[in-house]
């Protein structure tokens, strides 16, 4: 039972509200919900005679749902990186609507007595809207999102991690190729003889009745993440720096250095480039591109990287696995101290 509770959490949803259409569909719900309050009135409030009666009950649909709208975009400012359409669950949306119902009850609980004076300020009336906003809530944005679900669900099979590098951030076109040669490689193994799977570190060795031979790493994924709703080549970074809760993303384009800064912290940022095994965390307030790593020092224990005349420091306990992984990638030592 509990495997199969599990299961269900973390069957894929749609976040209907990172798509335009979505948001499009989610004003035309609140319209929708103002039409059905006013023709059926509810709650007994067609005893209501107030003037302003069609406007409050216009008005509480705003609360009632526009209150999800408000979680999100706020929410999603803080953590980006459990925003993602991707990865969204049903767990994630049922997470959504802990926080939703709490605060729409307390938006509902001001708002009704603010207009309506019969009304008394009282504990029992936010209770009763905890309770309404519960089942009601939940009910209507399950039904939205089934709604949505079909609507929308197409264009969540274009995962942001595997868009094809068609272009850069900002104005600069910078193609990035895509080699064909570890396919190669890997396909002439396959016909002679079955190798064990081919993965970053260490490169696979494949064994066969005459020689040993050793393929290539499998090509680092290429593609695009959004940060807060800019577009990064990812294969562009040279390296991400962190200073209290704002990152500096340094990224090549051409011949200079564009410097995007960012409020968010670099864990965050880390979530969003888990799917690129060639951006490292070297320090705790740094994460680099060893593709992009021209050479490397080391003095008084001490090792940094050399990247477009830029220096990036290394952790002194990840100094023996960088030091492993500079040998293994071919890349030289500069001379001297720094």
């Amino acid at each position: 039972m509990r495997e199969r509770i599990i299961n269900f959490l973390n069957r894929p949803s749609t976040l209907f509200l990172s798509y335009p259409k979505g948001r499009i569909y989610f004003l035309e719900l609140i319209i929708v919900f103002a039409i059905f309050l006013n023709v059926f009135q509810p709650f007994d409030i067609n005893n209501w005679q107030a003037l302003h009666k069609h406007l409050f009950l216009s008005g509480y649909s705003v609360v009632y749902i526009g209150t999800y709208g408000v979680i999100y975009f706020v929410y999603s400012w803080f953590r980006p990186a459990y925003f993602r359409r991707e990865s969204w669950t049903i767990g994630k949306d049922l997470h959504i609507l802990s926080i939703y119902v709490p605060v729409t009850a307390i938006h509902s609980w001001f708002f009704t007595d603010y207009y309506i004076e019969e009304v008394s300020f009282s504990i029992s009336l936010f209770l009763s809207f905890l309770l309404h906003n519960s089942f009601l809530g939940i009910f209507t944005l399950a039904c939205f999102g089934y709604f949505i679900y079909t609507k929308l669900w197409p264009a969540q099979l274009i995962s942001l991690a595997t868009l094809p590098p068609s272009e850069d951030i900002l104005t600069d076109n910078i193609s990035v190729p895509v080699t064909e040669e570890p396919t190669t490689v890997v396909e002439e193994l396959t016909e002679e003889s079955t190798p064990i799977a081919v993965t970053e570190e260490p490169p696979t060795v494949v064994i066969t009745e005459e020689s040993t031979e050793v393929a290539p790493p499998a090509p680092a994924p290429t593609g695009f993440i959004i940060i807060k709703g800019e577009r990064v080549n990812v294969s562009s970074i040279l390296y991400v720096e962190s200073k209290v809760n704002t990152i500096f993303i340094h990224v090549l384009q051409g011949n200079r250095i564009n410097t995007l800064s960012k409020i968010m912290t670099l864990k965050a940022f880390r979530e969003l480039v888990a799917d690129y095994p060639y951006i490292k965390h070297c320090q705790s307030s740094y994460l680099v591109n060893i593709n992009r790593i021209e050479q490397w020092s080391e003095a008084s224990s001490k090792m940094t990287f050399s990247l477009c005349n830029r220096t990036v420091p290394v952790s002194k306990d990840k100094i023996p696995y960088f030091k492993e992984l500079m040998k293994e990638m071919g890349i030289d030592k500069r001379i001297g101290s720094f």
